[in-house]
C-alpha cells in the first residue's frame, strides 16, 4: 500500500526513551493525548481523549520494540469521511542514530484520492507534525507544547 505522507523528526535521545514514550498511556498525556485508554500493545484497542477534538479509537497492529508501531483507524469514526468507510494505517518507524539520537518517522496509507480522503491526509500530516515537534519538547526539555 503507497504512503500518503511521511513526516520525521531527530530527538536527541536513544530510541529505547523515545519507544517508551510512544507506546505508553502515561507518557502520551504528557505530549500528545488529553486522556489514553492504554498503552500500546499488539492487538488492543485503545481510545484517545483531547477536550478539543473528542476521543478516537487506534487499533493496534504490530508493535516491534524500538523499531515499528502500525496502527488502524477507521475513516468514519475519525470524522473524516461521511458513508465511506475504510482502514488507513498510521507507520512509526524508529531509527537509532550513531549518535545516540532516533529518527521518528510517521507515515499513514489508505487515505483515498478522492477529494475528502485527501483533506483528511493532510489534516492528519498536520496532526503528527505537530505530535513530532511535541514528542521532541518533551523528551528533550521537559515541555509541553500543548
Amino acid at each position: 500500500m503507497a504512503r500518503n505522507y511521511t513526516v520525521s523528526t531527530r530527538i536527541k535521545r536513544p530510541v529505547e526513551e523515545v519507544f517508551k514514550a510512544l507506546v505508553s498511556a502515561d507518557q502520551q498525556v504528557r505530549y500528545f493525548t488529553d486522556r489514553s485508554s492504554g498503552d500500546l500493545q499488539e492487538g488492543q484497542v485503545v481510545t484517545w481523549f483531547w477536550q478539543q477534538w473528542g476521543e478516537n479509537q487506534v487499533a493496534v497492529v504490530e508493535v516491534i520494540p524500538h523499531r515499528r508501531i502500525v496502527l488502524s483507524i477507521d475513516s468514519v469514526e475519525w470524522e473524516k469521511t461521511v458513508d465511506d468507510s475504510y482502514e488507513v494505517r498510521i507507520v512509526f518507524e524508529l531509527e537509532a542514530l550513531e549518535d545516540g539520537s532516533t529518527r521518528l518517522s510517521i507515515s499513514e496509507q489508505g487515505w483515498k484520492q478522492d477529494a475528502a480522503g485527501i483533506k483528511a491526509s493532510h489534516q492528519n500530516c498536520e496532526g503528527w507534525t505537530h505530535m513530532c515537534a511535541c514528542l521532541k519538547a518533551y523528551l528533550e526539555h521537559g515541555i509541553d507544547l500543548r
